[in-house]
């Protein structure tokens, strides 16, 4: 359920509402009793961590490391064509 916050327009009393998107809020202030309404305020998300967008992307995952890239060796990359080079013995 979303948070919304409301604010009286005679004494200017600030307050939390938890209700439904379609829910009706306070009608009057519990402070004074007179008007309130809706106020503009930012959403309540709060991304707390470290990097948990960079752990999540497919871009930024590393490889494990080989016996190959210890050594310093990189292994020649398999491609379709070295099989149509090499000719076909008899059976």
């Amino acid at each position: 359920m979303p948070i919304y916050e409301y604010v009286c327009s005679n004494c200017g009393h600030r307050m939390e509402v938890v209700h439904s998107i379609h829910g009706h809020g306070p009608g009057e202030c519990p402070e004074c009793g007179g008007p309130v309404k809706k106020a503009f305020s930012p959403p309540a998300v709060h991304f707390k961590g470290t990097g948990w967008a960079r752990k999540e992307s497919a871009s930024h995952v590393r490889p494990s490391k080989s016996k190959d890239s210890d050594s310093g060796t990189v292994p020649a990359p398999a491609t379709a064509d070295s099989s149509a080079s090499k000719p076909e013995t008899p059976a």
